[in-house]
């Protein structure tokens, strides 16, 4: 059942909604950029550098996946990928900081937060820029490995359909899409995320999307929905 198709298009939209999490864009002590296949999120940083809102980026990303569904094909790192992306929008090579070790997201915020004190910045407040059906993940990991800094999380602003319009390869980005909201559910069990409420329309859509084959991502050993 591809992405598109009517039968899934609610499930993914109540999917959508509940795992972009956007919070109002404030004064910063830096931008962190969490790695992906998707550039995107290097662009929205780039305005977000542009507007003032912070002195320096930290792109976040190594070599990652390889051989996995999120496998980006790069020869480079995601943060030097992301850094092309910014500096083709008018950041300056000297605003940038490159993290290249992250192998995933827990990475971002300790490797990132690691970068930006290496540069002398203390960062009690950052903006987090990742893809839009990452922002809840992203936040959740953050706040679980660095609790003492104030994350807002930030991203394009794009609906569900024109975001997927969009992507080179859909199919990947819903795999992707419905791993993260599993991880939502699964990861605060295993220490790696705050746990957050996840209301009983979403647990019903993550069903509904592994039902229709988009299943690949879950973490393996854990069922759908979570215990009660």
């Amino acid at each position: 059942m591809a992405w598109n198709d009517a039968g899934i298009a609610a499930s993914l939209r109540v999917a959508w909604d509940y795992m972009r999490l956007v919070h109002p864009p404030q004064p910063a002590d830096a931008i962190l950029v969490l790695g992906s296949f998707d550039p995107h999120a290097a662009v929205h940083a780039a305005s977000l550098w542009k507007a003032g809102l912070a002195p320096v980026i930290i792109m976040s990303g190594g070599i990652a996946h390889r051989g996995g569904v999120l496998d980006t094909g790069w020869d480079r790192s995601e943060a030097r990928v992301f850094a092309d992306v910014a500096i083709g929008e008018g950041v300056p090579q000297e605003a940038i900081l490159l993290e290249e070790r992250a192998q995933n997201t827990g990475d971002n915020f300790v490797f990132g937060v690691a970068i930006a004190e290496q540069a002398n910045i203390q960062p009690n407040r950052l903006l987090v820029v990742a893809k839009p059906y990452m922002t809840r993940r992203g936040f959740a990991t953050g706040r679980k490995l660095k609790p003492e800094v104030e994350l807002l999380m930030q991203c394009e602003r794009t609906d569900v359909a024109g975001y997927f319009a969009r992507e080179p390869d859909p199919e990947r980005t819903m795999l992707a899409l419905v791993g993260d909201l599993h991880r939502i559910i699964v990861y605060p069990r295993l220490g790696f995320q705050i746990a957050q409420d996840v209301p009983p329309e979403v647990i019903d859509a993550l069903g509904r999307l592994v039902a229709a084959g988009y299943g690949a991502r879950l973490v393996q050993g854990h069922e759908v929905a979570p215990p009660r």
